[in-house]
């Protein structure tokens, strides 16, 4: 479809009327805590990566379900992805800024609240979302998997926020 460039929205806090993105991009702001959900991912690791950069407190929440995906399929990348473990080393021997890794799944609710909670993030970067159409056609099982880590996720980020985190920022992308 072509038309009009897609432009990044530009919410508004209600506080202060910053806009949220140029907040997460400003050197001035620094230190907001920040959970990437899905930071093991396509989108979810260069993104920590960057905020991290520009000084924010980054934490990364994952369950690798996609790595276990590509192990029970017999799949792998076209270029090897190194673990999550390996890379944050790498980063930090590059003197990278501190990343935290918080092993989660999103599905898990009692989980997810409670890294919420401890966490007390003042923006989230969700990208927990099984990434791939082809894998949930596979059979029923897989499709299934797939609706209840995308849906059911969706649910469980929202209501963490509103628990644990109402006043933070979220930042959604996915399937």
């Amino acid at each position: 479809m072509q038309g009009r460039p897609v432009r990044a929205a530009r919410a508004r806090t209600a506080a202060d009327g910053r806009c949220l993105l140029d907040l997460l991009h400003s050197q001035k702001e620094a230190d907001i805590r920040i959970i990437v959900i899905g930071g093991d991912g396509y989108c979810g690791w260069p993104s920590a990566l960057a905020l991290a950069t520009i000084g924010h407190e980054v934490t990364i929440v994952d369950n690798l379900i996609r790595r276990r995906w590509d192990r029970e399929l017999g799949i792998s990348t076209l270029t090897p992805i190194r673990t999550l473990d390996e890379r944050l080393a790498a980063w930090h021997c590059r003197g990278g800024a501190p990343i935290e890794f918080v092993d989660c799944d999103v599905t898990d609710y009692p989980a997810l609240r409670e890294t919420f909670a401890r966490l007390r993030p003042e923006a989230i970067v969700h990208f927990a979302q099984q990434r791939s159409a082809p894998f949930s056609m596979i059979d029923r099982d897989r499709a299934a998997e797939t609706l209840v880590n995308n849906t059911l996720g969706n649910l469980n980020v929202l209501w963490a926020l509103r628990e644990h985190a109402p006043a933070a920022h979220l930042v959604k992308l996915g399937t």
